[in-house]
């Protein structure tokens, strides 16, 4: 069995994501919920924090 180093992997993903239009749209939609995701974890946080205060 071949262990294929991490920069073959990341070289793969890149050019997936360079010449299919469909894997752009799925990466996008995961970047969105990713960053939906922190944003809500932040405001979370801070309303934790103002709780704290008072």
């Amino acid at each position: 069995m071949a262990k294929l180093p991490i920069g073959f992997v990341l070289a793969g993903a890149a050019m997936m994501l360079a010449f299919s239009p469909e894997a752009r749209k799925t990466m996008r939609k995961f970047a969105v919920k990713g960053t939906e995701a922190v944003l809500n974890l932040t405001g979370q946080a801070k309303d934790t924090v103002e709780g704290l205060r008072k």
